[in-house]
């Protein structure tokens, strides 16, 4: 790896970001599965070890309304992408209670990725890269 950038599997070719938002909590690299959450009923879902929440920008009144949602999603998955937030904020507070890598201000995160996608995250202080996996 060079900086930020990843080589493919050959070396030859790197690869880009496909979003970049600003890490709020716990430094580090995550390799899961994209969870889109797009509804609170998006919540009620069986969560597996590497499901990484995706939250749609509607989601910031009630997680902001029910902290305590919000906590219990940091207590189900190691990592939490929000197309809201700020770095002094309720999401980078619990988050970093969790111990959990949260990013926040990932813009149109729930446009771009699709549930389901295989995807690699590498969060440093203050930004996280978040790379397509094939």
């Amino acid at each position: 790896m060079r900086g930020s950038i990843l080589l493919s599997k050959n070396d030859d070719i790197p690869q880009f970001p496909i979003l970049r938002g600003e890490s709020v909590s716990e430094s580090g690299e995550f390799s899961g599965t994209a969870r889109l959450v797009c509804t609170r009923e998006d919540l009620n879902r069986e969560w597996a070890a590497d499901d990484i929440a995706v939250l749609e920008l509607d989601l910031e009144s009630f997680f902001e309304e029910n902290p305590k949602a919000l906590a219990d999603l940091f207590n189900t998955v190691r990592v939490v992408i929000a197309e809201f937030g700020e770095s002094l904020g309720n999401f980078a507070t619990t988050a970093t209670e969790h111990t959990a890598i949260g990013v926040v201000g990932v813009i149109d995160a729930t446009h771009v990725l699709e549930d389901g996608m295989h995807i690699r995250l590498e969060a440093t202080e203050n930004q996280c890269d978040i790379f397509f996996i094939d």
